[in-house]
């Protein structure tokens, strides 16, 4: 009697291990934003939605030459005026819509709009006007002002025209991605699903679960026990020797597109004073943030640019660790007697160190700085909120420079959508107008960029720490996953990534 019971139970479980679903689990240094790509700026929020929404053209992780997604190809007009996108076909949203080049015109134009809240409309103001030739042609008529648009273009994840005006959108997403949005528990994690028709073909895996886990120590621990499959983000520095060396754990390692930097808030009277700035510039330790806080990963940063491409400048004012200067130019400013500032930062471990370092160096000379370490969501909230500008000082992060343009303008031109600082620099703005307007990687290009950086590093308006470099760990049942230098896109081919059963 018990013999069909035990079949009935043996074919169960060979059923319910046909259709385990396999899901691969992702951990973030910190929780996602927004999921609003016209309104997002961080790159933690970028990471869960590339899987999800997809832009026109991608950076290849190689050599960050771009390459076709939505679009499957683009033509420049002649003399420039126009860009025409050939658009894939038999791509649809995960609400069953086809995609057209009605949705492009919607989203690029909602960002261009300056009633909307968008995130980087400066990074497409070259954009004049949207004309949809046909469902699946789209021509851009451009200014000419911004040589680099078509990289600007390729940072923009497209939105569909039906469902962009939902209130919930950024919390709700919906796009043609290789995964659907499923549920987010904020501070806990976020579930996608593959979506069964996506255009490039199913994932490899059913579903990827994001873990925001904000100490490094405990998201290396998760990963080791085996709770998490694979991660790109900060791993603890002195750890990484051991990882390459562990059997079943691939790291891996590629120069990466930022740096990490003090910024000035130029409403603080103290810090409108150039030689403050300096002076603090000449507290910050360097070479032993980066030998002994980072490990050895990543290189000692001189300004906005890192070495190695033809626009960067060996010769640029540079503020090396001395507390005596530092002294001396507090004095010369007016501070010889002391000064309190406020210096605010994220969760980061290595940020928080880095703000002790410099916390201790400031006591040194006299200057009281208070330390406020808070969620990521909060601090981002504090910096963006030009009305209110809450801050002295913020320890932070930018990436994803792929030219000068991005690197420089957004953050340091008077009008750039990231100048969060309030800073402004008539000799460098025109330097800044010039260079979007020469050949990119032309002599004269990259002669107006190397300028640019001295002009600005006389200012001082960063106090520059580090440059990156991008790390990525995964177990070796995971393949398929390729770490991109470009930190925000790391997960654009998600559904390539195989989870070994």
């Amino acid at each position: 009697m018990k013999r069909p019971f035990a079949l009935a139970l043996s074919c169960a479980l060979l059923a319910s291990t046909a259709f385990a679903q396999t899901r691969l689990v992702i951990a973030t240094v910190a929780e996602a934003s927004d999921l609003d790509p016209r309104t997002t700026y961080d790159a933690y929020s970028y990471q869960r939605m590339y899987p999800i929404m997809e832009t026109l053209l991608t950076y290849s992780p190689e050599d960050l030459t771009l390459q076709p997604r939505l679009a499957e190809s683009w033509t420049f007009a002649e003399d420039g005026s126009s860009v025409t996108f050939a658009l894939r076909q038999g791509v649809t949203f995960h609400h069953g819509r086809p995609f057209t080049a009605e949705d492009v015109r919607y989203t690029f134009e909602w960002v261009l709009n300056p009633d909307n809240p968008g995130a980087n409309p400066g990074l497409l103001e070259d954009i004049t006007n949207i004309e949809v030739l046909d469902e699946h042609t789209v021509r851009f008529d451009l200014s000419g002002e911004n040589a680099f648009i078509l990289n600007n273009i390729a940072r923009l994840h497209i939105v569909p025209a039906d469902l962009g005006e939902e209130g919930d959108f950024g919390r709700n997403p919906v796009g043609t991605g290789p995964f659907v949005f499923e549920s987010w528990a904020r501070d806990d994690r976020m579930v996608l699903s593959a979506y069964e028709d996506y255009w490039g073909g199913r994932a490899q895996v059913d579903a990827v679960e994001f873990r925001p886990i904000t100490e490094d120590a405990t998201r290396l621990l998760a990963f080791e026990g085996g709770e998490i499959d694979l991660y790109h983000g900060q791993v603890v520095p002195a750890e990484v020797t051991r990882l390459e060396a562990t059997e079943g754990i691939t790291v891996q390692r590629a120069v990466g597109l930022g740096h990490a930097y003090v910024g000035f808030n130029f409403r603080n009277e103290a810090l409108s004073d150039v030689r403050v700035r300096q002076a603090i510039g000449h507290l910050i330790p360097r070479e032993a943030i980066v030998e002994r806080i980072l490990q050895g990963i990543g290189s000692v940063a001189t300004g906005p640019i890192a070495p190695g491409v033809p626009w960067y400048n060996p010769d640029v004012p540079r503020y090396d660790y001395d507390p005596e200067r530092a002294r001396e130019l507090l004095e010369e400013a007016g501070y010889g007697d002391g000064l309190s500032l406020r210096l605010h930062t994220n969760e980061n471990p290595v940020r928080v160190q880095i703000a002790e370092v410099l916390q201790f160096e400031a006591a040194q000379v006299g200057v009281n700085l208070e330390v406020f370490v808070e969620e990521f969501g909060a601090f981002i909230d504090r910096i963006l909120d030009t009305d209110t500008a809450d801050f002295d000082l913020f320890l932070l992060g930018w990436t994803g420079n792929v030219d000068p343009n991005y690197a420089m303008f957004e953050l340091f031109h008077s009008r750039g959508d990231n100048n969060y600082i309030a800073y402004t620099n008539p000799e460098l703005d025109a330097l800044l107008e010039e260079g979007r307007r020469l050949e990119p990687g032309s002599e004269e290009s990259n002669a107006v960029y190397r300028e640019a950086q001295a002009v600005l590093m006389a200012d001082a308006p960063f106090a520059f720490i580090n440059n990156t470099e991008e790390i990525g760990v995964n177990h070796d049942t995971i393949t398929g996953w390729q770490l991109h230098p470009y930190v925000s896109a790391t997960f654009q081919d998600l559904h390539l990534v195989e989870k070994a059963r």
